[in-house]
């Protein structure tokens, strides 16, 4: 009988590392395209210069570290962008999100 190793089990250390740090980059490139697409929209959309703009940057690079931290985060957001905004989303898994 042939039984399955899980590839965490079989990678080494440094390899395991490997994957993380190119996940991680992967990971930043996404957020780093979706912040530009929306930059970009709120400005040939709604009109948001370079200032507004620089703002929204700043805030959503001073919001991105805090879900590490507050662990009711993606409650508060949820509470804004689906009760109060009533934008269609489904809440988070708050049992589920990453820590």
């Amino acid at each position: 009988m042939k039984s399955h190793i899980p590839a965490s089990k079989r990678l080494s250390h440094s390899a395991r590392q490997a994957v993380a740090e190119y996940n991680d980059e992967l990971q930043a490139e996404t957020f780093r395209r979706w912040v530009k697409l929306s930059a970009a929209i709120l400005h040939t959309e709604f009109g948001f210069g370079h200032d507004r703009c620089a703002t929204f940057l700043g805030k959503i690079s001073e919001l991105s570290g805090t879900d590490k931290k507050d662990e009711i985060f993606w409650q508060h957001i949820d509470r804004v962008v689906i009760d109060e905004l009533k934008l269609d989303f489904e809440p988070e898994n708050y049992n589920e999100v990453e820590r």
